[in-house]
């Protein structure tokens, strides 16, 4: 799951090429392929009706389309404005034959992600290192979800919590270094 910086064409085909499922927004300004003809994504939807959906008892009004991404292949691309917004955001899915209710629900524990990130990166002393580019913050964000997903299995391996994890390996480290 990634937000606008992040959702590239590049990891879009990656994440198909390894089968795995990719949501993400993408900017409005986006430029896809319907039979042949190239559209931006928001003249994709300029004369869609939307429908009304509750997605985790948020209300929504959404459409969805599924198009050729040039270099990505097909995706599907969900436009949705929550119910108290006037502006929309456009959520992008590897998985063209999911549902866009499935979509935005998957998309809406990005938030539930992004706590778990604030918490890494304080366990780890990370506050305030934002690099610079998209390259840079592509390493990081794959090395960050490296390690937490290690440390999240040997919690789960050991019946540990999280933190006693990062203490034990911390502590080993120090011990390795200091003898």
């Amino acid at each position: 799951m990634g937000d606008g910086f992040v959702t590239t064409k590049e990891v879009m085909r990656r994440a198909k090429e390894n089968k795995v499922v990719y949501i993400g927004r993408i900017k409005k300004n986006w430029i896809t392929e319907i039979f042949g003809r190239k559209f931006r994504i928001e003249d994709l939807f300029e004369n869609e009706k939307l429908c009304k959906r509750t997605v985790e008892g948020k209300e929504f009004f959404l459409a969805s389309k599924v198009v050729n991404i040039p270099e990505v292949g097909r995706v599907k691309i969900v436009k949705c404005i929550m119910e108290d917004k006037k502006d929309p955001y456009y959520l992008v899915c590897t998985d063209w034959k999911k549902k866009p209710e499935n979509i935005i629900k998957e998309y809406l524990k990005r938030f539930w992600i992004e706590e778990k990130h604030r918490r890494d990166k304080s366990i780890l002393k990370l506050e305030g290192n934002y690099l610079r580019s998209e390259r840079s913050n592509n390493g990081f964000i794959l090395l960050m979800a490296l390690l937490g997903n290690c440390i999240e299995y040997l919690s789960h391996k050991m019946g540990i919590t999280f933190y006693d994890v990062v203490g034990m390996c911390s502590a080993e480290l120090i011990r390795h270094l200091f003898t």
